[in-house]
């Protein structure tokens, strides 16, 4: 089965490698930053930090564990700095990007290679793929996954998650990711009725496509019509700080980890990581300070926040999948640097720490997958996910499902 599924699909550029003589039980593809055992780990580079893992990575571990088998490592850009996966094809439209940096696995799933895939996410490297290939990605609490095995980029932010077709996968991999149900997990009730969702509609104001407006404002009709209350809540730092912040905190703690390791050997990178790095050993420790206070201070902002609600509901990308060729997006009229429009809405809880999942909402006219992201408090990933399934069960949800299954094979 895997010989002629990876041979369809190899065209849309999700796969570095296919490992060879797979197990029995549920396939699994890994992105290019975590370790599995005897295989090279290579971080999307020419050579910068390539090794053969001895053994696997504490996620992979865990998963294999629980009976899934790697079958396949993901594409991934150059040391995952990219909200777009070079080489990768948007399984809806193969002309138009796959997002980044968890792109290939984000494919993976979407076209029914694998079930779930694991990524890592930064500012928004699981969530921004998944909601451009409509399929479901949960960034957990940060610190609540175990990091060993996992090639480092931003430690104050990196986090591995799970990609899959819908949310209720996403939480049966996370709870195995984790090591043991979190204890809210257990509690969470089966309806969402009473639950008040914010609406921080600051956040994206007039700069969202309006296509992706609507259906993100039919989720929450969706929530609302399954007993939710919608109410509009302010984060005025997070709004105007967060993006700053994160990518301030990006660029430093990246230059560390790699700059030095670059200058031995400038052969290892050859694309856009060179100049991020570069631009890194550039942020002064003042600036760095700033902006790791900054965020602890909108870390608390969303905490305050969740003593009014349960968890906050927005759209995931304020626009859907730009074309391959092109470097920006028109966004309420106005033109915009893709990177800059990818990340503007998955800042908040990278740089928070708090949990956020990505769910597939519906379908432009175009055919092109809308995200909805939903923010909870720290550990509620089980909530998320709640809340996810509903949205799901929503009719436009369910048409790019239907859409989603005819794109793939059995």
């Amino acid at each position: 089965m895997h010989e002629e599924v990876y041979a369809l699909t190899s065209d849309f550029g999700a796969y570095v490698e296919r490992f060879p003589h797979p197990e029995t039980g549920t396939p699994l593809a890994v992105k290019d930053f975590l370790d599995v055992a005897g295989q090279t780990t290579r971080n999307g580079t020419p050579g910068l930090g390539h090794h053969v893992a001895a053994e696997d990575s504490d996620a992979v571990a865990r998963l294999r564990a629980a009976g899934y088998v790697p079958v396949a490592r993901t594409t991934v850009p150059e040391l995952a700095w990219s909200s777009r996966t070079p080489g990768c094809r948007n399984p809806w439209a193969p002309d138009r990007d796959a997002g980044g940096s968890s792109g290939g696995s984000a494919v993976a799933v979407a076209l029914g290679d694998v079930p779930v895939a694991l990524g890592t996410d930064t500012g928004g490297s699981i969530r921004i793929p998944a909601a451009l290939c409509g399929v479901a990605g949960l960034r957990p609490t940060h610190g609540t996954v175990p990091m060993r095995g996992v090639t480092p980029l931003t430690p104050s932010m990196d986090t591995v998650g799970p990609i899959a077709a819908t949310a209720a996968d996403c939480l049966a991999v996370h709870r195995i990711l984790t090591g043991t149900a979190e204890p809210a997990a257990d509690t969470v009730a089966n309806t969402v009725a009473g639950l008040r969702l914010g609406w921080p509609e600051h956040l994206w104001g007039t700069k969202i496509d309006p296509e992706v407006l609507r259906i993100v404002e039919s989720a929450a009709g969706t929530l609302r019509a399954a007993g939710a209350e919608i109410v509009p809540v302010e984060l005025p730092l997070g709004h105007r700080y967060a993006r700053s912040a994160g990518f301030t905190t990006m660029l430093f703690e990246s230059a560390r980890q790699w700059w030095p390791a670059y200058n031995e050997d400038p052969s290892g990178l050859r694309g856009r990581a060179i100049g991020q790095l570069k631009a890194g050993t550039e942020v002064t420790q003042e600036d760095y300070d700033a902006a790791r206070a900054r965020a602890g201070e909108i870390a608390a902002e969303v905490d305050a926040a969740f003593t009014e609600v349960d968890a906050l509901l927005m759209p995931t990308l304020p626009v859907t999948a730009a074309p391959a060729d092109t470097e920006t997006v028109d966004v309420g009229g106005r033109e915009e640097p893709l990177e800059n429009a990818y990340y503007r809405l998955t800042a908040l809880a990278s740089v928070s720490g708090h949990p956020a999942l990505t769910v597939p909402a519906g379908l432009t006219e175009a055919g092109l997958p809308v995200g909805a992201q939903l923010v909870g408090p720290r550990r509620r990933e089980a909530l998320l996910c709640l809340l996810g399934g509903v949205i799901e069960a929503g009719p436009p949800a369910r048409a790019l499902a239907r859409a989603r299954t005819g794109r793939t094979r059995p």
